[in-house]
């Protein structure tokens, strides 16, 4: 793995877990269950 691709992993594991820690600190509500459910699925289309 070069060095670049690894820096790129570790930004976007980073700015991931920035987006789940922003939709975390919402209040409890149907809108964050369904940011979450975007968010893992959009996550896991990536892959």
């Amino acid at each position: 793995m070069s060095f670049a691709q690894f820096r790129a992993d570790v930004k976007r594991a980073r700015s991931r877990r920035r987006i789940y820690a922003r939709i975390n600190a919402l209040p409890d509500s149907t809108v964050r269950e369904e940011l979450l459910a975007i968010a893992q699925r959009h996550e896991f289309s990536e892959r």
